[in-house]
């Protein structure tokens, strides 16, 4: 049966970019959509980062577990920062602009200040959502790798909170 736009082309050798030519060294993505603990073919993120065999496994495992522990530090460095802002101890601004705080009952913020707690949003934004996508190759030591480091950098990271116990979201 032939595939509408594909007729008369199922032996001629040359393929389409991946699927059904001669190149049978660069092998397609696995598209897993249900739970899986696949060790062949697994693509994270990129095309050219594959699980192929236990060593790539094991590398890419860690990786992601510090993937996941690193955010968790992110978050909880922007956090101590926001904090110093609070209370008016920025140290990480060489500026000596006294209108970055001002005391009306809420805090108001100046540009220059806005602007990084912008940038600083976008950055976790992209890393959280990059997490989602390696979390959603259904793969499940890539999420227990995953959870792990989270939970690890939760554990270390979360020392001066109490409260709520607040889930990763995707921003």
């Amino acid at each position: 049966m032939d595939m509408p736009g594909h007729g008369g082309h199922e032996g001629h050798g040359g393929g389409h970019d991946g699927h059904g030519g001669d190149d049978s060294s660069q092998q397609m993505c696995a598209m897993n959509m249900s739970l899986n603990w696949s060790t062949e073919n697994v693509c994270v993120l990129f095309n050219f980062w594959r699980i192929n065999s236990t060593t790539s496994l094991v590398f890419t495992c860690a990786a992601v577990f510090l993937l996941g522990y690193l955010y968790e530090f992110s978050r909880a460095r922007i956090r101590t920062w926001e904090r110093s802002l609070l209370a008016g101890t920025d140290n990480t601004s060489s500026s000596t602009d006294s209108s970055m705080l001002l005391p009306r009952g809420i805090a108001s913020i100046s540009n220059s200040v806005r602007r990084k707690r912008a940038v600083y949003y976008g950055l976790m934004v992209a890393y959280s959502y990059s997490l989602m996508l390696i979390f959603m190759t259904y793969n499940g030591y890539l999420i227990l790798a995953i959870i792990g480091g989270a939970v690890a950098g939760h554990y270390v990271y979360s020392i001066d909170e109490l409260g709520f116990v607040r889930g990763a979201n995707c921003h």
